[in-house]
């Protein structure tokens, strides 16, 4: 399925990443990344999922066979740690409280930290990336076939460039993001799902210039509003008890006052069970339309009824900030613990 999609891909196309401005190929890139290890190590496919970790806040919500068994209150701390051949690295710490309010609904508040070293980016540029990410997740059961969902959320964030440690350009921006979602299960082992996906992020970048025509050094300070729409479809198909293969289609528009990107995706992950509600082992892939591919595999362990640890490693995953920083390697760490 993996080299069937990886042909399509490749005969669809599209201007090479290369063409675009950075300011809309992070935002791409950032979109792809997923702070939960279980989704990180299946590809980032999930909109099928029915686990609270899924992008899609329809999934907190879906019904479990032991619901009874489970406790109401679930803590979640993530670690992502993100290194690129530039020698930049991208540390993510996440904090994500699930509380089950039973007719009311599932409640997911999460908090997010993003920091960054301080080191040059491919062009010569020193680069240092800043981050505070603020959620708040609610999903609902329908009937025992449907699940619905929104989030929103919010996120700060504060970019630098230097020279030999002199600044020559920082930009601030706020982006407000709102996602729907629902998850329905179609037939006895298929479950589908959608996510639709909304953001605005004002900004302001302050840079220092050189101004040909005075021959003098200039402060240039200007502002923009990017936006940005994702649209993921996804299944998951149970092909046996606890073992699942994961498929989904994301299509992206990231626009801004330098042009607008495109992106076509295609995740696909798997979920074995290898020993029965203790251990779980994971794979995946994502393609996009480019002929991008990036690998990613981990684990789950079950630490008892209240506890869990799962760990995933990504290779590959943002190749539209290749250009500046190069390939990225992703360990990702997950812990819940129920109460």
């Amino acid at each position: 399925m993996a080299l069937m999609l990886s042909e399509v891909s490749n005969a669809i196309g599209g201007r090479p990443l290369e063409e675009y401005d950075f300011s809309l190929r992070f935002p791409a890139a950032i979109s792809r990344f997923a702070s939960y290890a279980d989704v990180a190590a299946e590809g980032g496919a999930q909109a099928a999922s029915e686990w609270s970790s899924s992008t899609n806040p329809a999934s907190a919500a879906w019904p479990k066979p032991d619901a009874a068994e489970r406790p109401r209150i679930a803590l979640s701390p993530q670690f992502s740690a993100i290194g690129f051949g530039s020698g930049n690295h991208l540390y993510v710490t996440a904090e994500a409280l699930t509380i089950d309010a039973g007719k009311w609904g599932v409640f997911l508040p999460a908090l997010a930290q993003v920091t960054s070293n301080n080191e040059q980016r491919r062009d010569g540029l020193g680069y240092r990336f800043d981050a505070q990410y603020y959620q708040l997740q609610w999903g609902k059961l329908i009937n025992p076939a449907w699940t619905v969902g929104a989030n929103v959320n919010v996120t700060s964030s504060s970019t630098r460039l230097d020279v030999a440690g002199t600044r020559v350009a920082r930009s601030r921006s706020d982006s407000y993001n709102f996602r729907l979602g629902l998850v329905h299960q179609a037939l006895p082992r298929l479950r589908v799902g959608m996510v639709l996906d909304y953001a605005a992020t004002p900004s302001r970048t302050t840079a220092v210039v050189f101004n040909p025509a005075t021959f003098a050094i200039e402060t240039q300070r200007t502002t923009d509003t990017a936006h940005q729409v994702l649209v993921r479809t996804g299944l998951v198909w149970r092909y046996a008890d606890g073992c699942d293969l994961y498929l989904d289609y994301q299509a992206g528009v990231f626009t801004d006052a330098t042009g607008t990107l495109h992106v076509h995706r295609f995740p696909i992950g798997i979920e074995h069970m290898l020993i029965r509600n203790v251990l779980f082992l994971r794979a995946g892939t994502l393609i996009d339309t480019r002929g991008n591919i990036a690998l990613t595999t981990g684990f789950g362990l079950s630490l008892g009824k209240r506890a869990s640890l799962d760990v995933a490693y990504q290779y590959d995953m943002l190749p539209e900030i290749r250009q500046e920083f190069g390939p990225a390697q992703s360990l990702i760490l997950s812990l819940a613990v129920g109460f």
